[in-house]
C-alpha cells in the first residue's frame, strides 16, 4: 500500500534548517532572485529599461547579435517589487511541491528549461525588453500536472482534484495575460509547454514493489515512486537546451527588419517624449533605439534627441558628447543641424 505521496512531503516541524533541507534548490533560486533585484535597485532601479538591458534583460536586438545568455539571466530578474513578490509566492507554493516530487536536480532542469523557453517564445513574439520567472513558474505548473497525471492510479481522487485546480489556475492566468497589458503571455505559454514536455521525460513514476516469502507466495505489495536516472535527466536537459538554442538562432536570422521596426518605434516615442518635455524618457528611448542597431541616417537624430534630453536633465557633459556625436554623423535636415549647433554652443559657451 502506498504510504505517503511525495508531493505531500513537506519539511518536518523542527525549524528553519529543515525547511532549507527540504527544498534547497527552491530556496537558492529565491535567494538569487532577491540578490539580483537588490543589484538592479542599487544600479538605478529594477523598473528602468536601461538598467534592465545593462544587467541582462531579454532584449531582441542584443539576442539577435548573439548574446544568447540573455535567455537565461532574465529568469532571475524582476521588474519592480510587486513582480518579485508575486513570483516568489508562486514559487514557494508550486516550486516546493515540484522539488520534493522530482528531486532538486530535476527541479532545476525543469525550472531553467521552462524559463529559457519562455524567453525564447517572448523573443520570437517581439524584441522588447523583458524579465521575470513567470515562464519558469508556468513550467512548474506543467511539471506538477504531469506528475499527478502519470501517477493518478496511486493518488486517486487527490490527483483528480489537484489536476482540476491546476487547470483552473492555468486558464485564469492565460486569460488575464490575453486581456491585461504588460503581461508577457508568450513567455507563460513557452514555459508551460517546455516544462510539461520535459516533465514527461523526467517525472517520477509509481511502480509496484512486491515481497515474497520462502514459498514464493506474495507477502506484501506497496507502491513506490521511482525517479528518472541521472543519465536520463542529463540527456533530456541537454537536448531541450540544444533545441531552444537552435530555434533562437533560426529566428535571429533576418532580424534586421525587426530591429529597424523597433528603432522606428523607439525613435517615435523619443520624439514624442521630447516634445512633451518628458526629457528623461526621451533620453531613455533614444538610448534604447541606439542599442537596436539603427541605420546611419537615424544615428544623428537619436544622438540629438538624447543630447537635448540630457541637457534638460542637467547632464551637461553627457549632452555635449551626444551632440558632438550627432554632428559627426551629420544631418540631412538643416534645421536639425542648426538645433544641434545652437545647443552645443549654449552648453560649451563657445
Amino acid at each position: 500500500m502506498f504510504q505517503r505521496n511525495p508531493f505531500q512531503q513537506g519539511p518536518e516541524r523542527d525549524g528553519i534548517s529543515s525547511m532549507l533541507r527540504a527544498n534547497p534548490a527552491m530556496w537558492s533560486v529565491l535567494a538569487i532572485n532577491a540578490a539580483y533585484f537588490l543589484l538592479l535597485e542599487a544600479a538605478g532601479g529594477s523598473e528602468d529599461a536601461e538598467v534592465l538591458i545593462k544587467y541582462g534583460a531579454k532584449y531582441g536586438p542584443e539576442i539577435a547579435d548573439g548574446q544568447f545568455w540573455r535567455l537565461i539571466t532574465p529568469v532571475f530578474m524582476h521588474i519592480g517589487i510587486f513582480h518579485l513578490l508575486a513570483n516568489s509566492i508562486s514559487l514557494l507554493v508550486f516550486g516546493g511541491i515540484v522539488e520534493r516530487s522530482y528531486g532538486w536536480r530535476a527541479f532545476l532542469a525543469i525550472y531553467l528549461t521552462a524559463g529559457v523557453a519562455g524567453n525564447v517564445a517572448s523573443y520570437a513574439a517581439g524584441p522588447t525588453v523583458g524579465a521575470g520567472a513567470s515562464g519558469a513558474i508556468f513550467g512548474m505548473l506543467g511539471a506538477f500536472a504531469v506528475y499527478l497525471y502519470l501517477n493518478r492510479v496511486v493518488f486517486g481522487s487527490a490527483a483528480r482534484g489537484s489536476l482540476g485546480g491546476l487547470a483552473f489556475i492555468i486558464v485564469i492566468n492565460v486569460s488575464l495575460g490575453l486581456t491585461t497589458t504588460g503581461v508577457d503571455n508568450w513567455a507563460h505559454l513557452g514555459g508551460l509547454i517546455a516544462g510539461t514536455l520535459l516533465a514527461l521525460r523526467l517525472s517520477p513514476r509509481a511502480a509496484a514493489e512486491n515481497t515474497y516469502g520462502l514459498n514464493t507466495r506474495l507477502v506484501a505489495s506497496r507502491s513506490v515512486i521511482r525517479q528518472a536516472s541521472p543519465a536520463t535527466l542529463g540527456t533530456a536537459t541537454i537536448t531541450a537546451f540544444a533545441v531552444l538554442l537552435l530555434f533562437t538562432v533560426f529566428i535571429s536570422r533576418g532580424d534586421s527588419d525587426r530591429n529597424r521596426d523597433l528603432t522606428d518605434q523607439l525613435t517615435g516615442r523619443a520624439i514624442t517624449a521630447l516634445l512633451e518635455q518628458r526629457f528623461g524618457e526621451a533620453s531613455s528611448y533614444a538610448r534604447q533605439a541606439l542599442s537596436a542597431d539603427p541605420d546611419g541616417d537615424s544615428l544623428a537624430v537619436l544622438y540629438l534627441i538624447k543630447g537635448l534630453g540630457e541637457a534638460q536633465e542637467g547632464h551637461s557633459d553627457t549632452a555635449i558628447r551626444d551632440l558632438n556625436q550627432a554632428l559627426a554623423y551629420g544631418f540631412n535636415d538643416p534645421e536639425s543641424q542648426d538645433l544641434a549647433e545652437r545647443e552645443l554652443t549654449r552648453l560649451t559657451g563657445r
